[in-house]
């Protein structure tokens, strides 16, 4: 398939497609638009940013056309033997998965805009792309200048681009492998600092899974002037969105940073190649559904964290932290307790990625990062420390994703027993397929390693004893969660906005010193204003999990510590 693409008014925002098609030995061929794009399995319906769509002879008449989808169009070919088929693409959403065009930047997934002829995506593809000459050009296609190769419709749209007169251009090489960094956006970022940061976790996450599957990898960043986290992994190269910029020295936008391009360079292996049978091949123009999200998502969470403290790149005190953000977040999210991690992996496809039904769902990168480190800890306890969750990694890509063999459910768990050495039926009975609560494991868990899960009451009254969450919606308290079986689920609704606590104006910055033994609450709610009276009760939800190391552990804690995150347990203060 042969493409090209151009480019008008930049403040239209539309680039221009012609896709050139041999059609001599075909009387009808089908286009399609895909409806997904990996790495976010719901529906995405790309062809709602097509317009000007036509077919034009080798006559150079118009071919009548009929859409037989609403992401396919279907042309009769018989009186033609080439065909020639444009349309304009609006490129206007700024995010790892999606393409931009402006005055400054061309930003393309082309998975979002090129159409493909069904028959043909296994052939060689070609794109030409009137890039001004001014501008550096970032892709992990094969190029001569403009014009840019691949062996296939698959390769091309797992190859995004991003061209700007203003893109930064930082090389390294780690394993045996150049990298490439892109930054794409003004920031306050030290070139050498995070060369030096990406090179000891790039390093260590070759080291472990024995070889990159690549010879070049590219981090194509876009930082943003304003708040966006969001990144998206290719074969070769991942997008990543980041911001606001002017605050990445700052120590938490700087550890999401390291973190969210961590987490994608594993995806390298794990996803990219390491996938799951029921996408292998992908079928773009068809719903995908796979029940194990929880290693694709969760355990890549699990291991980008890991693998910036295993390097150097961080300490154990902000792996503890981090530890304690994940922590948070599953004790926080009810919806574990409805769906298990499995159905919740199968159901991406209608609501993954958005809010839907309270406490309805959990998250696949929380909870699959929650099972990835009891799975870990249990093998290296069970064995010693002599294997790990490591050894599965590596035999998923010897064995799957070096070979393009996906992999199945009972794959992972009969691998995860192959190295634990016993049946691992009833955790994944209980924790991965089933509903039961993790608190009693991870603690024992975390014994083994020299550490404690510590709890601790809500430092927010509200949360306490009521069960409520609040967010700051424009400068208005409002309900945001509240916890099931709460006092606070007999008296408020989600959205409801609070006006006053015991006659004081509410607000985020006093939410923690709001201690009483009643309390009266103004609330708006459905446009009307209502009072609520409620005592605390004696339960308490929300309460806050840490991990600490215990008082005076064991060598032999210490060692399987250090086995763990590769530093010591023990720290001088």
């Amino acid at each position: 398939m042969k493409y090209s693409i151009s480019f008008r008014n930049p403040l239209t925002h539309f680039i221009h497609v012609e896709l050139e098609l041999d059609t001599s030995q075909v009387d009808i061929i089908s286009l399609a638009l895909p409806i997904w794009r990996p790495g976010r399995y719901e529906a995405a319906n790309y062809a709602k940013n097509i317009r000007g769509f036509k077919a034009i002879s080798s006559g150079n008449s118009l071919l009548p056309y009929r859409k037989i989808s609403h992401s396919m169009w279907e042309l009769d070919t018989r009186a033609t033997d080439k065909v020639m088929v444009s349309y304009d693409y609006f490129a206007f959403k700024m995010d790892a998965g999606n393409s931009w065009y402006d005055e400054e930047l061309i930003y393309i997934n082309f998975i979002n805009c090129m159409l493909y002829d069904i028959q043909q995506l296994n052939e060689a593809c070609q794109v030409f792309i009137d890039i001004p000459d001014n501008y550096s050009i970032a892709c992990g296609l094969k190029r001569q200048r403009k014009t840019f190769v691949a062996d296939n419709y698959y390769e091309l749209v797992d190859s995004p681009l991003l061209a700007s007169a203003e893109v930064e251009h930082i090389e390294y090489s780690a394993g045996n492998v150049q990298f490439h960094i892109w930054l794409n956006g003004r920031h306050p970022l030290d070139r050498d600092q995070i060369t030096k940061a990406f090179r000891k976790f790039s390093d260590k996450q070759v080291e472990m899974m024995g070889e990159f599957p690549e010879e070049e990898y590219h981090f194509l960043f876009h930082l943003l002037p304003y708040k966006l986290y969001h990144g998206v992994e290719h074969h070769d190269s991942t997008v990543i969105c980041l911001g606001p910029a002017e605050a990445l020295n700052d120590e938490d936008l700087y550890s999401q940073f390291l973190g969210v391009s961590s987490h994608e360079l594993f995806h390298a292996w794990n996803i990219i190649r390491i996938r799951p049978k029921e996408i292998m091949p992908y079928e773009f123009h068809k719903p995908v559904t796979f029940p194990t999200g929880f290693v694709a998502e969760g355990f890549t969470t699990y291991y980008g964290d890991l693998f910036l403290v295993r390097s150097g790149v961080f300490d154990r005190d902000w792996y503890f932290n981090e530890l304690n953000v994940l922590f948070k977040r599953h004790f926080s999210n009810f919806g574990r307790l409805n769906y298990s991690v499995v159905d919740s992996s199968v159901d991406l496809w209608i609501d993954g990625y958005s809010v839907s039904a309270p406490e309805r769902k959990s998250s696949i990168y929380v909870e699959g990062a929650m099972v990835a480190l009891c799975l870990d800890l249990m093998i290296r306890e069970s064995t010693t420390n002599k294997y790990s969750l490591d050894d599965v990694m590596r035999e998923l890509w010897l064995h799957y994703g070096k070979q393009n063999i996906g992999y199945t459910f009972d794959d992972i768990q009969a691998l995860c027993e192959k190295y634990y050495g016993n049946s691992l039926a009833e955790f994944f009975k209980e924790h991965v397929t089933g509903l039961a609560s993790k608190e009693d494991l991870i603690s024992e868990l975390l014994n083994s390693v020299g550490c404690q899960l510590m709890k601790s009451e809500a430092e927010s009254s509200l949360e306490k004893y009521f069960g409520l969450r609040l967010s700051d919606n424009n400068g208005g308290l409002r309900v945001s969660q509240i916890a099931p079986g709460s006092i606070g689920e007999r008296h408020f609704s989600l959205n409801d906005e609070i006006l006053t606590i015991n006659n004081e104006e509410a607000s985020m910055e006093k939410i923690n010193s709001y201690d009483s033994s009643s309390y009266v609450f103004m609330i708006r709610r459905n446009y009307k204003d209502l009072e609520i009276n409620i005592t605390p009760g004696t339960d308490r939800y929300f309460p806050i999990y840490k991990i600490e190391p215990i008082a005076q552990p064991s060598e032999r804690q210490q060692e399987a510590f250090r086995q763990w995150l590769g530093c010591d347990l023990i720290v001088d203060v």
